[in-house]
């Protein structure tokens, strides 16, 4: 897999080098720390072999590595957006993956089902969904990779019942006033508290409170599309977009997407009874 480190014309010191430099740093700062405990009572041997280990550090190229560091962070930079783009085609494709470029600026990547946008100056990487971050990584195949692992995880929990989360949902909205269009911002707490387990509600603390974020309730509601659980038990779901200026206020709405990553803002929610048809 190609990583930061790959591909690059300019080279780093060895590991060798490296470790010669950091011997003599460290004999450096132990004949200074002599030097400095002789001061008020200087002798002659200790000053010499201070001002030996002076002499040898000040021998040593330090422009050439530091000359060379430069070098090698000019080219990873350059190449940067090439080499993440051939790492993760290659990555993706061994995982089955359908990776699909979203947007340009900034770079935004499709790795079904979350997104990722890239910030290559930064080289940083932000996972999510529905414009939630859920994971920030290194702009690297390996770390993105592993990083929408993490955010999968997060997004699916324990286990998923596309019908019960259709009922706390339904129970949301009729606690927010449901009787039409209700606003998302309004079900969204309702929602909260449905979900609480008993014992919850028998010791209302912190160690008993489920989080649910706005990512897993677009996440949730991704997959009531996916399982074609909009209707259950007579009642479908229906979702209102958001118009005009009620876009500005993102508390109020949620951004919804499909499994290509393509969206748009809700506003309001309701839950239709259906009339049975005949066979």
């Amino acid at each position: 897999m190609v990583t930061a480190a790959d591909d690059t014309a300019a080279s780093l010191p060895s590991r060798d080098e490296t470790r010669e430099l950091v011997r003599d740093a460290r004999a450096l700062v132990k004949a200074l720390g002599a030097l400095e405990r002789v001061l008020d009572d200087p002798e002659s041997a200790k000053v010499q072999a201070a001002l030996a280990a002076l002499e040898a550090w000040r021998e040593r190229d330090l422009a050439a590595v530091e000359a060379g560091l430069r070098a090698w962070l000019d080219e990873d930079r350059r190449t940067r957006g090439r080499r993440l783009r051939e790492g993760l085609e290659a990555a993706a494709a061994e995982r089955g993956l359908a990776m699909a470029v979203v947007g340009r600026q900034p770079l935004e990547l499709r790795l079904p089902p979350v997104s990722v946008v890239v910030d290559l100056d930064a080289d940083e990487a932000r996972v999510g969904f529905a414009r939630e971050v859920l994971e920030t990584c290194p702009a690297r195949a390996d770390r993105i990779l592993a990083a929408r692992d993490r955010a999968i995880k997060t997004l699916e929990g324990r286990r998923w019942d596309p019908a019960a989360f259709h009922g706390q949902l339904r129970e949301a909205w009729r606690r927010a006033g449901g009787r039409d269009w209700v606003e998302l911002g309004r079900v969204f707490p309702e929602l909260l508290f449905v979900r609480q387990s008993r014992r919850f509600f028998q010791d209302p603390s912190a160690k008993n409170y489920a989080p649910y974020s706005r990512g897993r309730f677009a996440y949730d509601l991704w997959r009531l599309r996916r399982d074609r659980a909009l209707v259950v038990d007579g009642w479908r779901l229906a979702l209102g977009p958001a118009t005009g200026g009620s876009t500005r206020d993102k508390k109020r709405v949620f951004w919804l997407e499909d499994d290509r990553g393509r969206g748009g803002w809700h506003l309001t929610i309701r839950f239709v009874r259906e009339e049975p048809t005949d066979a």
